[in-house]
């Protein structure tokens, strides 16, 4: 009994404390915090299937790029060995 009334003022000012830094969360505060999470991963972040479904097609965007700079590069070179030929 003696070292409840000694100890019991401490116990409760650290009871207090972490009360005070909410180290403790409800039921409540935890269901808000879930929803926001998932509000803002909703809003600023893109499920794996339309990742690669874009990632996909930038690829072959790409692609199609090089094989358009390839055949301009193709052409000039021509041009330019048609018109040393010609000189």
């Amino acid at each position: 009994m003696e070292y409840l009334q000694t100890y019991a003022p401490y116990a409760l000012f650290i009871l207090n404390f972490l009360l005070a830094l909410k180290l403790f969360a409800r039921t409540d505060e935890l269901e808000k915090l879930k929803s926001e999470l998932m509000k803002y991963s909703m809003e600023h972040f893109v499920t794996k299937d339309i990742y690669a479904d874009n990632h996909r097609a930038l690829q072959e965007q790409i692609s199609q790029m090089r094989q358009d700079v390839s055949d301009v590069k193709n052409l000039i070179i021509s041009d330019i060995s048609n018109r040393r030929q010609n000189i």
